[in-house]
């Protein structure tokens, strides 16, 4: 049967860091200068609530391949530092309060293991397994973030370089797909392609971990603060 929503991961490293709660996270991170690692926050529009659980009905984040990807969405976040800027730094995706049950509720958080410059670039790494590249290409899956080059040459930025997605592909339609291949802000700047790191990558079926109450709701942009300082701001669900 075919989804409308991205399935969540039922083996893998992602399926072992599934809905964990707020000691288990730290515990996880027990490694980590949570003081000196920098998290941008930011709502993602695609998820919503069936009253059982999150459904992601868009392609970014995408969590299939037993990796989080953030390729297709929030181009102008990803151009606020060139692409090796973003190694090492931290994104936390949250629902609205619509589909968080009246909260920001937290649905991923990853640290950017890699970042490329180009579609290309990132499908022609070894940061993506051939299962993940199998998982996340555009022309296959219909939540698909990864397009395919049609050679290793010509410009990586021109969408006519790349595989067309799949028709029922959620970002087929209008110019929606070349934005991701050709986003360019006036600037010049491009966003770069974030991969998350393995064993650093956390994810949540449901509503689990939430912002709290005490603070304003988070909305469209974003806020950078640090690891420790997100962790503080955060409340398991019913502990409020």
């Amino acid at each position: 049967m075919k989804l409308d929503h991205q399935p969540y991961p039922q083996q893998g490293q992602l399926a072992k860091t599934l809905n964990l709660t707020l000691g288990t996270l730290r515990s996880r991170l027990a490694d980590i200068e949570l003081q000196e690692a920098t998290v941008y926050c930011y709502v993602i529009a695609t998820i919503q609530f069936d009253g059982r659980g999150f459904l992601q009905t868009g392609s970014a984040p995408n969590f299939q391949g037993d990796l989080i990807t953030l390729c297709t969405c929030k181009h102008f976040m990803r151009t606020f530092l060139d692409a090796p800027g973003w190694q090492g730094k931290w994104i936390a995706g949250f629902t609205g309060v619509e589909a968080g049950s009246g909260r920001n509720a937290l649905v991923y958080m990853m640290r950017v293991a890699h970042a490329f410059e180009s579609q290309r670039d990132l499908w022609l790494s070894e940061a993506l397994t051939s299962a993940a590249r199998e998982a996340k290409a555009a022309d296959r899956d219909k939540f698909g973030d990864v397009y395919q080059p049609i050679s290793e040459q010509g410009n990586p930025f021109d969408p006519v370089s790349y595989r067309e997605p799949v028709q029922n592909n959620v970002h087929a339609e209008g110019p929606e797909w070349h934005k991701d291949i050709a986003y360019v802000t006036r600037a010049g700047r491009r966003p770069a392609l974030l991969v998350g790191q393995s064993g650093l990558s956390f994810l949540w079926s449901k509503p689990i971990l939430c912002y709290s109450s005490a603070l304003p709701r988070l909305h469209r942009g974003q806020k950078k603060p640090t690891l420790e300082t997100l962790l503080q701001q955060m409340q398991d669900l019913g502990t409020s």
